[in-house]
Order: structure tokens, then sequence, then C-alpha cells
């Protein structure tokens, strides 16, 4: 497992309701990118700048429930990605029972900031969802951790332009996930 932290989050520039999270490996240079709603991203900047609401927001409210019945969190963990989303699950331990329970990774990171314990991430996604630095300031995301919606956005646009090449390996890449989601057809 790799330990992340966060190196930014921000605002997308099309709409101030949507934020993009950046996780950085800690002691390292690889980096994912986690979208966020309004709420997550105010939770998680509050818990930042150490600040407190005057009235417990939801993360708070969930620790605060926790701790009151002797619950403590070990760790969120990012563990997987399904069509360009982040799936996440949380490691709880109560009187040595370990429990692991399915969470949206905005909230798993929101309240492991709270609990003050590790986001976790496993190497091998890590590997295959990391953003890359660009020489000209930009990133680039792998297609891997791009949704449904834009994979098909980004092939009619390579079509538009010619590039088949490209075209080829978005369209590759929506049939191996249509593929890993189909039934097996099964013999009556």
């Amino acid at each position: 497992m790799v330990e992340l932290v966060i190196a930014d989050i921000m605002s997308r520039a099309a709409d101030n309701r949507a934020y993009v999270l950046l996780l950085q490996e800690r002691n390292g240079l690889r980096k994912i990118m986690v979208a966020l709603g309004m709420a997550e991203a105010q939770s998680i900047i509050f818990s930042m700048q150490g600040a407190h609401p005057p009235r417990p927001l939801t993360h708070q409210l969930f620790g605060s429930l926790t701790a009151a019945f002797g619950i403590k969190m070990q760790y969120a963990l990012i563990s997987s990605i399904v069509d360009g989303t982040f799936c996440s699950t949380i490691l709880f331990e109560k009187d040595d029972e370990v429990h692991e329970i399915d969470a949206r990774t905005s909230d798993a990171i929101a309240l492991a900031l709270r609990a003050g314990v590790p986001i976790l991430i496993t190497e091998e996604l890590l590997n295959r969802t990391c953003v890359h630095d660009e020489h000209n300031g930009a990133i680039s995301i792998p297609i891997h951790a791009v949704n449904e919606a834009v994979l098909r956005q980004a092939m009619d646009e390579a079509v538009r332009n010619e590039n088949y090449e490209l075209a080829k390996a978005l369209k590759e890449e929506l049939d191996s996930r249509h593929a890993a989601t189909a039934e097996p057809e099964t013999d009556n």
C-alpha cells in the first residue's frame, strides 16, 4: 500500500460547484486526481485549515458518532476505479473486530483527514491511474481514469480529426469496459 497526501484542491474552471482533489504519494511524485462535490470539498478544506464551523458538518458528526461508540477508523483505502470513478473502503476497528465499509472516495478522504489516519492506495492502482506532468505545465490523465462519456467524446473528436489510431485506442478501452461488465452466457 502507498500512502497519499493532499497536494492541492481546486475548483474546475467550468463549474465552481465541482472540485478536483490532487493526491500525491507521500515522499514521491506520483499523483491522482479525484473529483469532488462542493460539500465534500468544503469539508476537506475546513479540515486542512483546522477550521471548526459553529455547527458540525456531516463528516464531523460521523467522527463524533464513531468516537462516542468506541469505533476507531484505521485508514481509508482507494481500492479500485470503475468508469473513471475511484471506489474506496474505510477500515474501522471496535473491540478487536475489524470492519471494512464501502464509501465514496471523497467521503473516505474527508473522514480520514478528520480522524488523522492514512489515505492509502494499492501500488497497482496508483501506477495505472497516476497523472503525468507534461513539459508545458499541463498534466495527462491515464485512459483508465476517465469516465465513459469523456472517452466517447474524445473518440468522436479523434474521428473528426482523422486521428484513427487514437480513435481505435479509445474504442478498445470502451469495448474492454463493456466486456468486463457483460454477464457471461450460460447454456440452459
